[in-house]
């Protein structure tokens, strides 16, 4: 298998995103969802924020990942913490899972903005996909890339390659409009962001360093060369907001 960008830089962290797990789990708790709420974590990566969620509060986790590589680490995390009774985890794609799954007393999505499918191409259409799938109160817990600042044209091309953004008025309108109401709201200290960024290119660095000849190994410097000058350039641009918004 050709190396992975996402398998070296991310795997063994709790949230594989530029925002600390104690703002997360902080943010979760203004919910007030009882021990025992389903929880949908969509795009979870391995699985570190669904076993803080069901370690902490107790929820039912389901945690949602198409990639079979980060879904067996999911497993391997149940299995080391005991969680068996708590957190499942479920290789699939969203919608379709979330359809199999609803309603769910929060979805959270962490830098899953292809939540919706290709006919999905507005923030609005994103939490109105969510928002059908809750339960009535529910809640959302959203983390994603926001923007800070009026980004040259050439940035917002390149990094809405990778997903659907929005600025943090943006995310709180499109919540709006698929009815819901923002409970919380913040966006992570440039700290967090540089040593979330810095810490993956330098795994990533690593590697490289360490497997020379390596079948992939061209393809995988590109990705990172390519992945740090698009957020070296993009810092004073972007930021990443954590988001709870509740449907009445």
């Amino acid at each position: 298998m050709a190396p992975d960008y996402h398998h070296i830089a991310y795997v063994g962290l709790e949230v594989a995103n530029p925002v600390t797990i104690e703002a997360v789990l902080a943010a979760a708790e203004r919910s007030g969802l009882p021990a025992g709420a389903k929880v949908l974590d969509i795009g979870a990566g391995t699985g570190g924020v669904s076993a803080a969620l069901a370690r902490r509060f107790g929820y039912h986790v389901h945690a949602i990942e198409r990639d079979p590589v980060m879904v067996s680490h999911i497993g391997e995390r149940v299995r080391a913490e005991g969680l068996q009774d708590r957190l499942t985890p479920v290789r699939g794609m969203a919608p379709q899972i979330l359809d199999f799954l609803a309603p769910a007393d929060m979805m959270v999505a962490m830098g899953s903005t292809r939540i919706g499918g290709p006919e999905v191409t507005t923030p609005a259409g994103l939490f109105q996909t969510l928002a059908s799938r809750l339960a009535s109160p529910g809640y959302v817990l959203w983390g994603d890339l926001t923007w800070i600042a009026d980004a040259p044209a050439p940035l917002r091309q390149v990094v809405g390659l990778s997903g659907i953004y929005a600025t943090d008025e943006g995310w709180k309108v499109a919540a709006k409009a698929a009815g819901m109401e923002c409970v919380s709201a913040e966006i992570s200290p440039q700290d967090v962001w540089d040593d979330f960024f810095g810490a993956a290119d330098r795994r990533v660095r690593a590697w490289l360093d360490a497997n020379p000849g390596v079948e992939g190994w061209d393809a995988l410097k590109l990705r990172a060369d390519q992945i740090k000058a698009t957020f070296d350039f993009g810092r004073p641009y972007l930021g990443f907001g954590l988001y709870l918004f509740r449907k009445p």
